[in-house]
């Protein structure tokens, strides 16, 4: 008997101190990260993927697998606060981002978030919205203003410099229009650097006017297209009254920094397993 005690005894001891395989999760008492924020940037929804479009089950997969391993998701607002102001964030703080404006958000993306409590928020180009003139169908104002009410938010992906334009007199050479003085056919000549940066300055009042109007936001945020910007087209934003800029840069948010970088989940090769790694290379 004695035997069989001590046999018992040692049997609890083992099972008491041996560690237990969470598997890649969360205890509830460990996080990976805190006071910093992961950024996930994301284009297009769609059934056929390509570069910079993803199928809603794959988006399904990237939002479940940060429900199920322990991520905060939280606003874009919450986030620039604690950018800009030293605001708090939960532990394992992630935003979720979208560029470009189109309507796959509001078919595809917010459903699936609305399943695990998720909000996103999508830089968009003005005129696409405002016109409705291009291939693929994007957000309406009326749409953004319902979405904006379900927690969702709308900054600005320029109104209308998401474009290249030729650097020079034969069109071989072209650049992203926010960053470079483009070739005027009509003049003959390179834009002056007072040109360039009128050109520049008219769309982001005319864009920061749009946003106001239509959807009254507090914060003022940019997504540079191309992820394409210089020193000269920040301060112009700035002058408007913009205060975060995000990127295209890869990396993970830490306060006091104006600058954002973000991660690129928004493409086909993002397997479930390739994502887990994108979000464990910064823990």
């Amino acid at each position: 008997m004695k035997l069989k005690a001590l046999a018992a005894l040692l049997i609890l001891a083992i099972a008491v101190v041996w560690p237990v395989s969470t598997a890649g999760h969360l205890t509830a008492s460990s996080y990976y990260y805190k006071n910093k924020v992961i950024v996930l940037m994301y284009h297009h929804i769609d059934s056929k993927e390509s570069g910079a479009t993803i199928s809603p089950g794959r988006f399904g997969t990237h939002m479940k697998l940060l429900k199920e391993r322990g991520y905060n998701v939280i606003s874009v607002e919450q986030f620039a606060d604690f950018m800009l102001n030293k605001g708090t964030v939960p532990e394992n703080a992630v935003v979720i981002t979208f560029d470009d404006g189109y309507e796959s958000f509001n078919q595809y993306a917010v459903p699936i978030m609305k399943k695990y409590n998720f909000v996103g928020t999508h830089f968009i180009i003005g005129a696409s919205s405002d016109k409705n003139n291009v291939a693929t169908k994007h957000l309406t104002w009326e749409t953004m203003r319902k979405l904006k009410q379900e927690g969702h938010s709308f900054y600005s992906h320029t109104y209308d410099l998401h474009n290249y334009g030729p650097l020079n007199k034969s069109g071989s050479k072209t650049g992203p229009l926010l960053s470079n003085r483009i070739y005027l056919k009509d003049k003959n000549r390179l834009e002056t650097q007072e040109e360039y940066e009128k050109r520049v300055t008219d769309d982001a009042i005319k864009m920061e006017a749009r946003l106001k109007d239509e959807l009254d936001n507090e914060y003022q945020m940019i997504a540079f297209p191309f992820g394409a910007f210089n020193s000269t087209a920040k301060q112009i934003e700035k002058d408007q009254g913009v205060s975060l800029f995000f990127t295209t840069r890869p990396g993970i948010n830490k306060a006091g920094s104006d600058e954002v970088f973000r991660l690129n989940a928004g493409a086909p090769k993002v397997t479930a397993n390739k994502f887990v790694e994108m979000l464990e290379k910064y823990h």
